[in-house]
């Protein structure tokens, strides 16, 4: 395809390939479950057979080649002349996990170093009647074959002889294979991408026969930007007519087919597609060395085999997301909505500019009261004047003030159509104010549109782990079952993109360290399987996502006794922590409580991770454990990235905001309401006593000093913002409540540096910044007595 950048597909073919590899992956769970499931085999095939098709259109020859051999297998399982057993499952789920890590790192944009070339002869092999042992990967080819850009053919059911190991018998050259013949094939004139219809006839040719040899040799076919007429040389035995009409497709001219009358030019090992479809072919005959199989596993596999690697990628492949057709209505509607509101707000605009445009209200207002003021004047040496000289100036200052008072007449006319004029302003300034009502409606819909376009189901993240369960289940000999409950519940893609790690390390935790062993489990009466649960929910303007299991619990013992043997307390100070505030500490970076280290856990590297990647996320992680009950990881995460529904308050001059979600309540409490406690302010909210708090208990503003200002300090009111993160409840003094506003949120580490109790920063309407706290931060550092400079 000359000329066509493939790379402006790359990011739809990984957004329908994730999808088609996470769909054969649950139907692969589920052939675990019933190997002789009909349409879960047909959808297993399909999903190769697409993958196969698209890797072969972008030019993926190692997907393309694995996903071919795959999908020869599963044709011989849905035709019944195999059966799916375990090691054939195993090596399968290890094909999706290669397919994985090499759309991950196509994805990442960094070059691709996955080889899957030792997968691909784990299955040829097992294709062959041997083991699907696995197979030592030979080393990255130094050579990427040419990208292929057509899909092959139908595929048929591999031929025994095209796999036989190297050495298993005599292997005749290849101008000895039976029936060979020569087909000549002309192409249309000024024929558009003639290397595209070349590889097609190819391709057709061999789903019917081998194809032995090309002239011009593939590789030149395949980089031909003008190309008339090419031979081929293909072996076995097929009608010559099937050959012609395999080849005789839209953009060919003319088809010949004759005997070989010798040998086919020198071949170099032929390309993916034809070695391939080499495995395609139905015919006995043996092939030479240049095959596409591999040999057993104590030989190098082929060159065709080889790695080979995608195309560079230059940067990040860009993300894409799918969006209900319905949602992009609903934006659509919105956005005409707001086209037509702009309109109104022009013609309103431009009626007010109208209005006022020749208004002299100003000029009139000030002639009128110069004219009364020299009224006036005259009205006052009128009064003091004396009568004669009344007499004698009497018709002058008649005629002066009937004058004066004409100009008076007209001015307060002039001022009465002025005061009309600015009716009609007020009822435009109406109308202005209608059409913002207006604009704030269709401009919230906009909003939430928007959102809900990132805004995605939970369930292909839950689903993910059927997977994790089963692998945990084989490696730790446990039995475990896995419950998903709110799997429609709705988060934002990013999010969900960020969830995979974190709830995976938790889950395997839950696995290793959580549940007993069978008999362990009937001993101490419970079910012999365990059961870990995924849930998902929302609550308020979060969405709370637990892992829980029926397990052992967290020992706090243990925990005590781990972190006087690490050191990181000592004895006595270990003796007073509560259970409560051990079992906090597996969040600590090193601890771990395992007695020894498996492949699933025990290191003590990941939970200070998981809680890292959370609090990333502007959420917060908590467990709860109950000895012999289970243990249970809630996570609490806001709807999305983007947008925080806060409260604003204004502490020592800066306007602060508070997300709703640690928003307990609000309340006003007069001084003598404010008692100590153990050094600390606290008061008392219907039983429960809160501790009162300051920012700067936690902030102290370089260049700055502390506020003094503290509540209404006319009344002796404080007002308190009662906030939690889950465990622990404060109540934060604000000198004055601003009022409920969604915050656009803005990184602070990338704007300026991270600081300590605070999560961001957003812009408000008057162009001010709004700091937003970072509730979870500012209670642990109450609690820690810890006080942070903010430059």
């Amino acid at each position: 395809m000359s000329g066509f950048d493939l790379g402006e597909l790359l990011p739809f073919y990984l957004d329908e390939t994730d999808e088609q590899i996470a769909a054969l992956n649950d139907a692969l769970l589920k052939l675990e479950q019933d190997p002789s499931d009909a349409p879960v085999l047909r959808e297993a095939f399909r999903m190769i057979h697409s993958i196969k098709g698209s890797s072969t259109v972008m030019g993926f020859d190692q997907v393309k080649s694995l996903t071919h051999h795959l999908e020869s297998y599963f044709e011989q399982l849905r035709a019944g002349e195999r059966t799916l057993d375990r090691p054939v499952l195993d090596l399968s789920f290890r094909c999706l996990d290669g397919l994985r890590d090499y759309h991950r790192q196509l994805r990442s944009g960094a070059p691709v170093h996955v080889d899957l070339s030792g997968l691909t002869a784990e299955v040829v092999v097992s294709l062959a009647g041997g083991p699907p042992a696995p197979a030592a990967s030979p080393e990255p080819s130094a050579e990427a074959n040419p990208p292929e850009v057509t899909v092959a053919g139908p595929s048929s059911p591999p031929a025994p002889a095209a796999a036989q190991p190297a050495g298993a018998g005599a292997t005749p050259p290849l101008h000895e294979a039976p029936a060979c013949v020569v087909l000549t094939v002309v192409l249309a004139a000024n024929l558009p991408w003639p290397d595209m219809k070349a590889k097609l006839v190819l391709n057709r040719l061999s789903a019917k026969g081998r194809v032995l040899a090309t002239e011009p040799p593939t590789e030149q076919i395949e980089t031909a930007e003008t190309l008339r007429s090419f031979r081929v040389w293909v072996a076995g035995d097929v009608d010559p007519e099937i050959l012609r009409a395999q080849a005789d497709v839209e953009g060919v001219d003319s088809v010949q087919v004759e005997p070989a009358t010798g040998p086919p030019p020198a071949v170099a090992p032929p390309t993916p597609a034809l070695a391939a479809a080499a495995v395609e072919a139905p015919t006995p005959a043996p092939t030479p060395e240049p095959v596409s199989e591999p040999q057993p596993p104590a030989a190098a596999p082929q060159a065709s085999v080889a790695a080979t690697h995608a195309p560079a990628v230059a940067k990040k492949v860009a993300e894409t997301l799918r969006v209900d057709v319905d949602r992009l209505d609903s934006l659509m509607n919105l956005a005409g909505e707001l086209v037509i509101n702009r309109a109104r707000f022009y013609e309103v605009a431009q009626g007010l500019e109208e209005l006022f445009r020749d208004s002299n209200a100003r000029l009139l207002t000030a002639d009128t009261e110069d004219r009364l003021e020299s009224l006036g004047h005259e009205l006052d040496a009128y009064a003091t004047a004396p009568a004669g000289r009344l007499e004698a100036s009497a018709s002058g200052v008649v005629e002066r003030w009937s004058v004066q008072i004409r100009r008076l007449r007209d001015n307060f006319a002039e001022i009465r159509r002025e005061l009309d004029l600015i009716r009609l302003g007020r009822e435009r300034v109406t109308a202005l104010s209608e059409a913002l009502h207006q604009l704030g409606r269709v401009t919230d819909g906009l909003q939430k549109g928007v959102l809900d376009t990132r805004m995605v189901p939970i369930g292909p993240l839950f689903e993910r782990f059927h997977r994790v369960i089963r692998d945990l289940r084989m490696s730790s000999g446990k039995e475990v079952t896995l419950r998903i409950e709110g799997e429609k519940t709705e988060l934002d893609k990013r999010m969900i993109d960020e969830l995979g790690d974190p709830l995976i390390h938790m889950v395997r935790n839950s696995v290793d360290h959580g549940l007993e062993p069978p008999d362990a489990r009937l001993a101490a009466g419970k079910p012999r399987s365990g059961t870990v649960s995924l849930q998902a929910m929302h609550r308020g303007n979060s969405v709370v996502i637990t892992v829980s299991d029926d397990g052992r619990g967290i020992d706090a013992e243990r925990i005590r006794r781990k972190i006087v043997e690490k050191g990181l307390v000592d004895a006595d100070e270990a003796l007073r922590l509560t259970d409560r505030q051990l079992v906090q500490l597996i969040w600590h970076p090193g601890l771990s409580t395992a007695e020894q280290v498996t492949d699933i856990s025990g290191r003590g590297v990941g939970m200070d991770i998981v809680k890292a990647r959370i609090e990333g996320l502007n959420g917060t992680v908590d467990v709860r454990t109950e000895p012999g009950v289970g243990t249970t990881f809630m996570v609490r995460l806001p709807l999305t990235l983007a947008i925080l529904p806060c409260l604003l308050v204004r502490i020592s001059e800066e306007v602060y905001a508070i997300p709703l979600d640690h928003i307990d309540e609000i309340v006003e409490v007069s001084a003598p309401q404010v008692f100590t406690v153990r050094g600390r302010r606290m008061i008392e909210i219907r039983g429960r006593l809160v501790s009162l708090v300051s920012l700067d208990d936690v902030l102290t503003w370089s260049g700055r000093p502390r506020s003094t200002a503290r509540g209404d300090s006319a009344s002796g009111k404080l007002t308190v913002v009662v906030t939690q993160n889950g465990d622990t409840t404060i109540g934060l003094i604000a000198d004055q409540l601003i009022g409920m506003q969604e915050v656009v949120l803005k990184s602070l580490e990338k704007n300026f540096r991270p600081v300590p109790s605070l999560s961001g920063v957003s812009i408000l309407g008057d162009g001010r910044v709004s700091l937003i706290l970072d509730v979870e931060a500012v209670i642990g550092m109450v609690a820690r007595g810890m006080a942070q400079t903010a430059d």
